[in-house]
């Protein structure tokens, strides 16, 4: 962060002198950091700002004094005293910038405040969960011995902080941790390169490992767009609760309503096959070896939501299946022990119990034109968890959902079932946190509506990018396909998104760090972490955030040089001095909607496309009455949807302009223009249904968007496109 020079009356002619109006700055800072809301986990600006400003007023006056009293040997006391308290301000800062999300600038500050002290031991903290943010682990755990080394070496310390070095090296157990199991998927990645060879080259990719990016799957020709890099079978997937009396509990395919009647298991009422599955042996058995458990869930929880243990069972099952057979044991044996009524019973499932294999699968994945990657339960363990992170309400709540998964597999199965299996309690938690990581959920295409769940180990290879080149959806058999958005070069590696790339930077970054733990950083998120939502007051060019800086307020008598301190900033105290004109703007809390429709305003920011989306949320819940005020009637209840969509569109269409990468929106937010003109699409065929030259090119323009990267001809899903999109 860049910051200009604050000019001020206030003189200082010694160490003493300075030290004491520092330390004022960062009594403030620390006054509003300990009042600041703990709930909020956006920036804390005004400390941050006292803080920059104490850092200020030593860049100011430091190296001056220090050239006056260069041969005065009885200041280099104090000019230490002064330096340990700028590296404090330093640690302040970095954490300010930790609780707020923006880890780029965090380490920034907690690597400054060691070059000014290289004992403060808070710095190398901070130094060493920013690198573990960014994935820099082994940089993370040398941060985190230099931590432990500048509490026990430092001299100045006459006690030393007993609670902090006990964080510390709890921290550095941690990290211990992560850097062995990093080791692990190491060999375990290098293992399955070899092991799954022929598997891996039925599709056009290569699957590497990278220093500092673990997994990689990179092109291994050139790839025009539209190509289907991989397709993997899901180790467990369930539907959503209201699809179960709807679709096939097999391929997820949905089935007429007057064949329904006919295609429920007639044992728990609570399962579905279509013709194809019911006539797919490995597809029937799949569902007798769960059966007693959707019955026990229909009987006793009529009216819950099931899906996640209904999905946990699934897993579970697999599980067992692939632990058994390795043992050399049949789960046939422990059947016996279940009640009369379930159908999981030796006579009906002994088909089920070979080996979780490939070859042993559904024939239909077997003989289908595109071949599949089939992932053990070896390769499920192996994907990255969070059960490290995980809070211990959360943590609470994980084993209170797998004691209840045990209670009713022992019910149904005999009290001895888990035991004689060979998982515990502490497996199935493991599984629960590998699967928050790793589960995807199964969206229609057209809306992105939720119909299931599934966990897809090998799909989890790829890693996050805000700027993806590949998409993914499921397709006839409730695989995960990956297509390319954008023609890639061999060696390039293939990316996907694990968040929604439409909302702004920040909000992406806080979103991926909270449920994955990984600060991005990304060419989209670098770019866009420079533009603000502000146009310059003056020549209306837009502000940086590489030009902030902090302002003392106007409220002193310039010659007054006896200002109070308390006064000196106000609003955030963020300021940002235009590149254009030299103008300094100071930064607006708020800012008035109708700018985000002016030629002004940047699209790139992504703030007029959730803006959109918001008005649209809120009109949708009924409270959009005074969502933004008045002078924008047109925005208001009176501007009719359709329009509204057409607004977030287009300016969808617009964000990619100027962008460096260089690529347009629809090789980028495909899913979300398909998504955003269907909305279009159905808000028009209501309020202007006579408009069908509009409606067709909307229509064109989605069937543009939808074939390349779902291969529409063939998808299942194109006969329920097609009546969607009737006029």
């Amino acid at each position: 962060m860049n910051s200009t020079p604050v000019q001020h009356n206030n003189e200082v002619s010694n160490y003493k002198q300075l030290i004491k109006k520092i330390e004022e700055y960062k009594q403030l800072g620390n006054q509003e950091f300990s009042k600041y809301d703990k709930t909020n986990d956006n920036l804390n600006k005004r400390a941050i700002t006292y803080y920059s400003l104490g850092i200020e007023c030593f860049n100011n006056n430091f190296e001056i004094l220090k050239n006056n009293n260069i041969n005065n040997n009885e200041n280099e006391e104090e000019e230490k005293e002064l330096k340990k308290l700028v590296s404090i301000i330093y640690s302040n800062l970095s954490l300010c910038f930790i609780n707020g999300y923006e880890i780029d600038k965090a380490l920034e500050f907690a690597i400054k405040g060691i070059e000014i002290d290289s004992y403060n031991s808070k710095c190398h903290y901070r130094k060493s969960l920013c690198n573990q943010y960014m994935c820099n682990f082994k940089e993370s755990f040398k941060s985190i011995n230099d931590a432990l080394d500048s509490i026990n070496n430092n001299n100045n310390n006459k006690v030393i902080d007993k609670s902090l070095k006990h964080i510390i090296e709890n921290e550095r157990k941690e990290i211990e941790k992560k850097l062995k199991k990093l080791e692990k998927e190491e060999k375990e990645c290098k293992d399955r390169i070899k092991e799954d060879f022929e598997q891996f080259q039925q599709f056009p990719i290569e699957l590497v490992w990278r220093e500092g990016f673990g997994r990689c799957v990179l092109a291994s020709e050139d790839l025009p767009k539209g190509t289907m890099v991989l397709r993997v079978s899901p180790f467990a997937s369930v539907l959503e609760d209201h699809k179960i009396e709807k679709n096939c509990g097999f391929c997820f395919k949905k089935i007429n309503k007057s064949d329904r009647i006919n295609q429920t298991c007639k044992i728990c009422k609570n399962h579905l096959l279509c013709s194809q599955c019911s006539k797919d042996q490995y597809a029937k058995d799949y569902h007798k070896e769960e059966c007693d458990i959707l019955n026990f869930l229909k009987e006793y929880y009529p009216s819950s939501q099931t899906r996640d243990f209904r999905f946990m069972f699934r897993v579970l099952l697999n599980v067992i299946k692939d632990k058994n057979f390795k043992k050399s044991q049949s789960l046939s044996s422990y059947s016996s022990s279940s009640s009369s009524s379930s159908s999981f019973s030796s006579s009906s499932s002994s088909s089920s119990f070979k080996s979780f294999s490939k070859e042993n699968q559904s024939k239909q994945w077997l003989n289908h034109e595109n071949p599949f990657i089939f992932d053990s339960y070896k390769y499920l363990i192996n994907l990255s968890r969070t059960l490290d992170k995980v809070q211990p309400e959360q943590m609470e709540a994980f084993k209170r959902s797998a004691q209840s998964v045990i209670t009713i597999f022992n019910k149904l199965r005999g009290p001895k079932f888990f035991d004689e299996c060979g998982v515990t309690i502490d497996e199935i938690i493991e599984i629960y946190s590998i699967v928050l990581s790793n589960g995807h959920e199964m969206l229609h295409p057209l809306n992105c509506h939720t119909y299931g769940l599934g966990i897809f180990p090998t799909g989890s290879y790829l890693n996050h990018s805000c700027l993806p080149n590949a998409f993914w959806y499921n397709d006839d058999q409730g695989m995960m396909v990956f297509r390319t958005l954008r023609s890639i070069k061999k060696g390039e590696e293939i990316l996907t998104s694990y968040t929604d790339i439409t909302t702004e930077c920040s909000e992406r970054r806080k979103h991926l760090l909270k449920q994955y733990f990984f600060f991005c950083q990304c060419q989209q998120c670098k770019f866009q972490s420079q533009l603000t939502d502000q146009s310059c007051s003056s020549c209306k060019n837009q502000l940086l955030n590489s030009t902030i800086h902090y302002k003392l307020s106007n409220t002193n008598n310039n010659n007054n040089n006896n200002y109070n301190i308390n006064n000196l900033i106000d609003g955030s105290g963020f300021n940002y001095k235009c590149l254009k004109c030299n103008t300094i703007n100071k930064q607006l809390e708020s800012i008035n909607p109708s700018s985000y429709f002016t030629n002004q305003h940047d699209q790139r920011t992504f703030k007029k496309i959730n803006l959109l989306i918001n008005i649209m949320q809120q009109r949708h819940q009924s409270i959009a009455t005074n969502i933004i005020n008045t002078n924008n009637e047109y925005l208001m209840k009176g501007m009719p949807d359709h329009i509204v969509y057409k607004e977030i569109t287009n300016a969808l269409e617009q964000s990619m302009i100027l962008n460096p990468s260089k690529v347009s929106a629809d090789q980028v937010f495909t899913n979300s223009l398909i998504q955003y003109y269907f909305r279009l699409f159905q808000t028009l065929k209501l309020e202007k249904p006579n408009d069908t030259h509009q409606l067709q090119s909307i229509k064109t323009k989605i069937l543009q968007l939808l074939t390349p990267i779902i291969h529409l001809p063939s998808s299942h899903h194109k006969t329920s496109i097609e009546k969607k999109l009737k006029f």
